[in-house]
């Protein structure tokens, strides 16, 4: 999100990013099972102080007024999508928003691709913009997980893995982890896809058990000090 090579290949990409990602068994999984995670933390009537910061194409828009990224592609596509939102090209690090203007921010599917300095920025970024006890709300994938499994990032792409504990650290004063959960917990993507379905249930079940830190993502809602 912060770095010429991520926001090159997002704007390349944009045109075709809901389909390729989210149209089919595998995406529609892991996209419905975040959507169960939004409505269940999130109130609608209350979007008017939610930001979306690296809201791409707008996947997660219907849970906020406001929305930022670098990626003018992928901005374009959130507008044509939502028009009356607030959209804006700009870092998640230097938003431009005002001080205390909002109640909740999400970053999903950003953490994911950026170094440890730049997440530690954002998490500064998000303390400057949120109201008192305001909740940052990210996912990225389980550090645990990726040992488990020996899986190394080839490039920049999902590279950042971390853990609750690396979360905490990031966080530092300005945060504390008030929840978690995991996301895609079974191995999904090995299923044949007529039968993926079925198992979602027992991947949510999985999720929010006590196992849930071996998820392929871990999501967490950190509450402003």
């Amino acid at each position: 999100m912060e770095q010429n090579e991520n926001v090159s290949y997002y704007n390349k990409i944009a045109r075709t990013y809901d389909s390729s990602r989210f149209n089919n068994s595998y995406g529609d999984f892991i996209h419905k099972q975040e959507l169960a995670f939004f409505n269940s933390y999130v109130k609608k009537q209350d979007i008017k102080e939610h930001l979306d910061l690296g809201c791409g194409t707008g996947r997660f828009l219907e849970y906020a007024h406001y929305g930022v990224d670098p990626s003018k592609e992928m901005l374009a596509v959130a507008q044509e999508k939502y028009p009356q939102k607030e959209l804006k090209i700009a870092s998640g690090t230097s938003t431009g928003w005002n001080d205390q203007q909002f109640e909740k921010i999400y970053s999903f599917h950003v953490i994911m691709h950026l170094d440890r300095e730049v997440i530690k920025d954002i998490i500064k970024e998000s303390h400057r913009l949120l109201k008192t006890n305001g909740n940052l709300i990210f996912d990225f994938p389980s550090h645990k997980r990726r040992k488990l499994i020996h899986y190394k990032a080839a490039t920049w792409h999902g590279a950042t893995s971390l853990d609750i504990q690396d979360v905490e650290k990031l966080a530092g004063d300005l945060f504390t982890v008030s929840y978690s959960r995991g996301f895609l917990f079974l191995p999904i993507h090995k299923f044949p896809v007529k039968i993926r379905s079925w198992f979602y249930g027992i991947d949510q079940l999985l999720c929010r058990s006590f196992l849930k830190s071996y998820s392929s993502y871990i999501a967490v809602i950190l509450k402003k000090k």
